[in-house]
């Protein structure tokens, strides 16, 4: 192929494009693997936690239902009780022996239809019984005085219930398990016990019905010692909670309720258990679940979905290797052309860095030569201002031709800042009155006759300290946004006047007077959604190439280095106002600055000079003195600071350059004094545009080097009726 075939811009491109695919193809490869395997151990993670939630859950309600129903039956065995006791009351024994026919039939009649009961025993005090819902002649031979459930009540002064352990009757041959409760003679000694026997089968039965044939599920009803008193499906013979057992730990602890899993004693078998203690009772109603059988659902869901997700992330793997592999061919080719065309684009790349550096040496060469006509007038008229004061002569012969110097040096560098974008704010105090009708005229001029262009200017509105230029665009950029916004005819007013002044401007609302400058129109108005949006960069709503999106972000940046704020207010079809609010000049009345400034007055002021150049702050020192001021000079912030703690009485004025060094910034000093001293006025120069800007988005008060001594005397003797006059007696602290 020519070498002129293929441009090398167009095998840069085609390699980039590759290179991309490529590294699309090997992640597509990557997530084709790990995707799907990933999500399917996401989805079974998720899946599992869900199915072990509701398997929890499900036990946690069985336990539920198992408790409730054992309390019910502890309550009727309660109401038994009561009836029974009040019965008995005050008899003793042998009274009761002989009405054992007739408690017969009142304890039948009380227990009726009662399933769960097996039977109901009134003992006397040697284990004899008295009498039962069985029969109405009970066996005088019968003795349960080594039973457990008698002993226990025998023994215990109280009345609460004793419940046994599953026994086998000794006159039906049944198993029962009794709720035994102490009875007292009428002197308050032992008299024998009730004792409410109840069939395990009848929980056995309830279980069977709530589990229904689900493998893997047990309902239980524990004692608190480990003892099963009944349980669904029934236990090997002799089962018992092993002593690790932690349902045994919690039943002995009386814990009312909880849920724990873990390999149980009786079967072995890893479980999720919950339980739940019935009343104040040692007797707990117990659900578990085998984990396995639980979780086969799960398993059976997880695996179905892998055998439908496995497959296809294979088959999209493959597919996505075959394609890598023709990328990596097609990057090879493309490769040996942007290999050809290598040493051209190298040879390319130097021409244009030639071209590059002629350019900077002709801009160089132009500023260097400027600079040294700068320089060569400074440095003649320096040695003709000496020859003059040798001779006794006036020096201003040599002194005009400095100015003019100086100030052709000053417009070079702004001019190169123009270039650069980095030009800052020129600050003076603009009168409205003069400046508005002026914009006025120029907009209707602009705009046509369709639209009516009114401007309005309070008589009390107050001078503001502004970029005059800056102001002037903003102003047309506003009224540009309110022509477009406005179908056909239509009014734009230009008002200001007095504003409030911010919550959040320096000193509040009580400090300086603010003055609002708007610029109304009866457009169609700014939707709310897009309302907050307006001033970000780049963003309008006009039609392609009819706007750029940078208008009322230059007008908001403008504001803000202004140290004012931009208020919108628009209503769809009501029309749009944009307002700047400024903060009125330090002193009514000034006028804008449009020729050359006046001569200095006399500054009878304690001044604070904060300069690490020597040469500056030497000529500073002398300008300052010559016009009355005492001047105590420092080459750091850090010295100045020292000093301010030092000494009795505080200066009326600050006056710093930003850049000092390595140490605190001018900057940094400010923010110190206003902690220390706010009454305190400081005043910072710089030669450094960033820095110039950043001081005054802090609302700092800032010169640009260089500053003609008039203006720097004139900017101090701004400072001092508000500040320094009422700092005078200040003393340090």
């Amino acid at each position: 192929m020519p070498e002129s075939s293929i441009p090398p811009s167009s095998v840069a491109s085609m390699l980039a494009r590759e290179t991309r695919a490529a590294a699309w193809l090997r992640a597509a490869l990557l997530l084709s693997l790990l995707g799907p395997a990933l999500l399917l151990v996401f989805v079974g993670w998720s899946s599992h936690r869900q199915a072990e939630a509701e398997a929890r859950a499900r036990l946690t309600r069985l336990a539920q239902i198992a408790q409730e129903q054992a309390q019910r039956i502890v309550e009727t065995n309660e109401v038994i009780s009561r009836a029974v006791l009040s019965r008995t009351q005050g008899q003793s024994n042998a009274a009761l022996h002989a009405q054992s026919a007739e408690l017969h039939g009142q304890l039948a009649a009380l227990v009726k239809n009662l399933p769960q009961l097996q039977s109901v025993w009134l003992w006397d005090e040697a284990g004899r019984p008295i009498a039962t819902n069985l029969r109405p002649d009970p066996p005088p031979s019968l003795d349960v005085s080594d039973r457990e459930y008698f002993i226990a009540s025998r023994d215990a002064p109280g009345r609460s219930w004793f419940v046994s352990a599953p026994l086998r009757s000794r006159t039906t041959g049944e198993l029962f398990f009794d709720f035994t409760q102490r009875r007292n003679g009428p002197d308050g000694q032992f008299a024998g016990v009730l004792s409410v026997s109840l069939l395990p089968a009848y929980f056995r039965e309830f279980f069977s019905k709530q589990l229904g044939d689900e493998p893997g599920l047990t309902l239980s009803l524990f004692r608190a010692d480990g003892t099963i008193i009944a349980r669904y499906p029934e236990p090997p013979q002799g089962s018992h909670l092993g002593d690790a057992s932690p349902l045994l730990a919690a039943m002995q602890r009386g814990d009312a309720a909880g849920s724990h899993g873990g390999v149980s004693s009786i079967d072995g078998q890893p479980r999720w258990v919950s339980f739940r203690r019935v009343g104040t009772l040692p007797l707990y109603a117990a659900a578990t679940g085998r984990q396995d059988l639980l979780l086969a659902p799960w398993r059976m869901r997880t695996w179905v979905l892998a055998a439908f997700t496995l497959p296809l992330a294979l088959c999209l793997a493959g597919l996505c290797w075959f394609a890598l592999r023709g990328a990596r061919r097609e990057h090879a080719i493309a490769l040996a052309h942007e290999q050809q065309y290598e040493q051209r684009l190298r040879a390319e790349e130097a021409l244009r860095q030639a071209q590059k550096m002629e350019a900077l040496g002709r801009l160089t060469g132009g500023v260097a030569h400027d600079f040294n006509n700068v320089l060569m007038v400074v440095q003649a008229n320096v040695a003709l201002a000496r020859k003059l004061q040798e001779r006794g002569r006036p020096v201003d012969q040599a002194l005009a031709p400095m100015d003019r110097a100086v100030a052709a040096g000053a417009q070079l560098t702004r001019q190169l800042l123009a270039i650069a974008r980095r030009q800052p704010l020129q600050l003076r105090s603009v009168q409205l009155q003069d400046l508005l009708p002026a914009v006025g005229t120029l907009m209707t001029s602009t705009l046509g006759r369709d639209l009516a262009i009114e401007v309005e200017v309070a008589p009390d509105t107050l001078p503001v300290t502004v970029d005059e230029a800056e102001l002037e665009l903003a102003l047309i950029n506003l009224c540009l946004n309110a022509r477009d916004a406005i179908a056909g005819g239509g009014r734009i007013r230009i008002v200001a006047g007095p504003a409030a002044a911010p919550e959040d401007a320096p000193g509040g609302p009580a400090g300086l007077p603010w003055v609002r400058v708007a610029v109304e129109d009866t457009g169609e108005g700014i939707a709310p959604e897009l309302l907050a949006r307006v001033t970000e960069p780049f963003f309008t709503t006009k039609p392609i190439g009819k706007g750029t999106g940078l208008g009322l972000s230059q007008v908001q940046t403008f504001v803000q280095q202004c140290g004012g704020r931009l208020q919108i207010h628009s209503e769809p079809g009501q029309g749009t106002t944009v307002a700047l609010l400024l903060p009125a000049s330090r002193r009514e009345g000034v006028a804008a600055v449009r020729g050359a400034p006046a001569a200095p007055g006399a500054l009878h002021a304690r001044v604070m000079l904060v300069e690490d150049n020597e040469d500056i702050a030497s000529s500073l020192q002398a300008i300052l003195e010559s016009t009355g001021a005492t001047v105590s000079r420092f080459g750091s912030a850090e010295a100045a600071l020292a000093a301010l703690v030092a000494q009795p009485v505080l200066p009326q004025v600050v006056i710093s350059d930003i850049s000092l060094g390595t140490g605190m910034t001018g900057i940094d000093l400010a923010r110190e004094l206003a902690q220390r001293a706010p009454a305190l006025p400081v005043l910072l120069m710089t030669g450094y545009t960033d820095r110039l800007q950043d001081a005054v988005s802090l609302g700092l008060k800032v010169l640009a080097k260089p500053v003609p001594p008039e203006r720097l005397v004139q900017a101090l003797q701004d400072a001092l009726p508000h500040h320094g006059l009422a700092a005078a007696g200040a003393t340090a602290g």
